[in-house]
Order: structure tokens, then sequence, then C-alpha cells
């Protein structure tokens, strides 16, 4: 730093000042830095940091060891920023990048200094400056791998869909078209964009379905059949599903009308296959099952004599979603319903043979901000709210896809969940 400063057309100068009683009171601190202060401050990295690090334990021993001799270097520090801004005064020079840099790290290092409070502040000070902030990332990434992961997310691809310019239909046929009727329509997916996806699970108790669109749940049923016997997950898991959503939402009344067994297993089947449709293939498909309209006729045509006297209620289609094995590829995303607003959806028109349904499907906006949950359970299950008729604010739709994790191993073993749709009336 020296040698940069000396060397930066005279811009360093006010970092490392060349008036000799100036440039002796930054060298003092240069000095003790290397000789006393780095040495303190490793030795809690390398105990709490660097061996966790390398799956070993932290020797307690070294640190009570240690405390003494750091808490005395400490209150040197704290007994000066009394005095200063800085340690040199009050403007930032060299000393003060170099004192602070072996606390780089100080909260996963455990260092003690709340009851350093001159210290604690100037530490603040310094983690706020834009030179700090700039390289602090590359050493999180390299000895907080998680903490990293956790702030900074993982980027890949996910396909939005761009809205049709000339003010045609985007559809998708779910079943064989032989007159070629759809060979020109305008499909999803045409959008692919790199976003950022954040680990959710240090936030997963703040999620809720009526801010942010899903929450995560702990859920063991006692269900233990085959998920491929469509009569038993009928009779014998749908159940559990409605006592845990009306004890989770506080719904008067829930209906499970349909579920879907979802792995890359059957990625060779075909969309337009119109048998077996409950072992379907993960959607890379940013989307929502359900729009202002369709979610209403749903409810008419599971419910006809009912429909009428039900939708006077409030009604919210959510759909729940459980891992059958820990995820470990092609996990859930879910776009945060507090960074997209309704203008970002738009109608995707799905045709099967008998009828026409109706989901959502998103454009794509920098704004928005992605969740998932790595290596999720099946202890555990995410709630999606994809429609409410409820219009006080509260989230209504919430967009999401599966995604293609870029820290999944190339054998990892293929997702395997269940999707349960369902619909509480309060």
């Amino acid at each position: 730093m020296q040698y940069a400063a000396d060397h930066d057309d005279g811009k360093g100068e006010k970092y490392y000042p060349k008036d000799l009683k100036q440039r002796a009171e930054v060298n003092k601190w240069l000095l003790w830095e290397a000789s006393a202060w780095f040495a303190s401050c490793y030795a809690y990295l390398v105990e709490y940091v660097v061996k966790p690090l390398l799956d070993s334990q932290p020797d307690q021993s070294i640190i009570d060891a240690q405390a003494p001799r750091w808490k005395q270097l400490a209150k040197i520090l704290d007994d000066q920023l009394a005095k200063t801004k800085f340690l040199c005064g009050e403007g930032v020079t060299i000393a003060d990048i170099a004192v602070a840099s072996p606390m780089h790290l100080h909260e996963a290092s455990k260092l003690p200094m709340a009851e350093y409070k001159n210290l604690s502040r100037w530490m603040k000070d310094i983690e706020a400056l834009p030179c700090w902030q700039k390289t602090q990332p590359a050493v999180e990434k390299a000895l907080l791998p998680e903490k990293y992961k956790r702030d900074h997310g993982e980027q890949t691809s996910l396909n939005y869909t761009k809205a049709p310019s000339d003010g045609s239909l985007t559809e998708l046929y779910f079943y064989e078209d032989a007159e070629g009727k759809y060979k020109h329509i305008h499909e999803p997916g045409n959008d692919a964009e790199e976003m950022t996806f954040y680990d959710g699970w240090d936030r997963a108790k703040e999620f809720d379905l009526d801010k942010h669109g899903f929450s995560v749940k702990g859920f063991s049923p006692s269900y233990k059949g085959s998920w491929e016997d469509e009569q038993s997950v009928r009779e014998k898991f749908y159940p559990e599903v409605v006592q845990f959503l009306k004890k989770e939402v506080g719904a008067k009344d829930v209906l499970v009308f349909d579920h879907t067994i979802r792995t890359r297993k059957n990625a060779a089947k075909k969309l337009t296959q119109e048998t077996n449709t409950t072992q379907r293939t993960p959607v890379p498909l940013v989307h929502c099952d359900y729009t202002h309209e369709s979610a209403p006729v749903r409810v008419r045509q599971l419910l006809p004599e009912e429909a009428d006297k039900l939708l006077t209620r409030r009604v919210a289609f959510l759909n729940v979603w459980k891992p059958l094995a820990k995820v470990e590829e092609m996990p859930l995303a879910m776009c945060d319903v507090t960074t997209s607003p309704m203008d970002d959806f738009f109608k995707l028109y799905l045709r099967y043979r008998e009828r026409t349904g109706e989901n959502y499907v998103m454009k794509y906006s920098p704004d928005h901000k992605w969740w998932y949950f790595p290596e999720m359970t099946p202890d555990k299950v995410i709630l999606l709210k994809t429609y409410d008729s409820e219009t006080d604010g509260r989230a209504r739709f919430v967009g999401h896809s599966a995604f293609v994790d870029p820290t999944s191993k190339p054998d990892a073993p293929f997702r395997e969940s269940v999707e349960i749709r369902t619909i509480a009336f309060f």
C-alpha cells in the first residue's frame, strides 16, 4: 500500500501523507498491525473460519489463551478512536485499511468487539468505504462460501416470456394437432434472462403467503404408500393435506383436486401426451397457475352446485410443493411478490382437447427477486399462492419456476417432488 500510494500521481498523498510527521504516525500503525494486531486477530480467524472450512473443530484453549492479548490491543485502538474519527485523524489513511484487514471477517471470527464502542463504530465506517465493499465479496467467497451464497445468490438463466408485439395470443397445446393448426403459435419461454437466486433458508420464517406469495412450512405426513398409486394418494394423502392447510392458513374448507409428480425421469414425455398427466417433468418456465378469470372458472368446473355460494367468500388457490427426496437438482424458485407488480404478468392460454385454461406467464424485469431453498428435504413444503380473490393489497399471484442450479453436482439424483393443488375457502 505504501508503494501504491506513493506512485498514484499525487492522488495517494491524503492516504499516505508526504509530511514526515504525519507519515511517521501512519507508519507507526502499519508496524503495530504487522507486529502485534495481525497475529492476534488471525488466531480467531483460523479457529472460527479456516478450521470449519477444512471440516475441523476450533480449539477453545487457543482462543482462551489469545483473548487477554487481543483485548489489550483492542483497547489501544479504542482509546485512539475515542480521540479521532480514523486512526491518524479525521480522514482515512492506509493505516486504517491495514489495521482493519485482519478484522475483515470479524463477525465470523467472533472477535469480541461489543465492549469497544469506538472500535466498532470505526469498523462500520471502514466497511462503508467503496474500496472495502469492492474487495470484501472476494474474501467472503473464498472463506465464507455459504454466507457468500446467501448474500450474493447464484446466477443462472431463467425462462421468461416476451409479450407478442402483434397482439397475438401466447398459447400451449396439450394434445396432438393432426391438422397443424398450432404450427405458428406464440409459445411461452422465449426470453432467457440471467437472474440471481437467493438462498432463503436464513429467512425461512419471515416469508409470508399474504406478503411474498409463498412460505415454507414443516410437514411430515404419515402417508407411506406409493406415489405412483393415484388412488392411494387421493384417499390417504389428500386428507392430511386438507388438515394441514386448515391449520396453517386458517381456511374453513379446503378442496384438494389434483396432484402432479415431477421428475426429470419424465423428460422424454411429450407435453401433448393426454394420459398419465399426474407424471410430469419440472417446468423451467416463469409462470403462475391461474389468472383473475380462470380461478373462479375452475371453482365452477370442480364444484358446479356449490360454486355460486362459495365464490361469495374469500377463495385462494394454494399449491403445496413437497420433495419426495432431498432436492439436489432443478429446485423450485419463487419470485417475491413485493418485486413483481401485476403489470409483469400476462395470459398464457392452455389448449386442451375438451377445454381452454389460462395461466399467467411473466415478462422480464431486473427488479424481480428470486428465492429458493437448496437441498430441501421431504419434511418441508413450500406453499405457493396462485390466486386470491381478496383485493386488499395482499399477494395474489406468485411467479415460480424450476431452474438449473449451477451448484448441483453433475451426478446429482433427479429431483422428485409432488405438487398438490388445492382451493382454500375462508
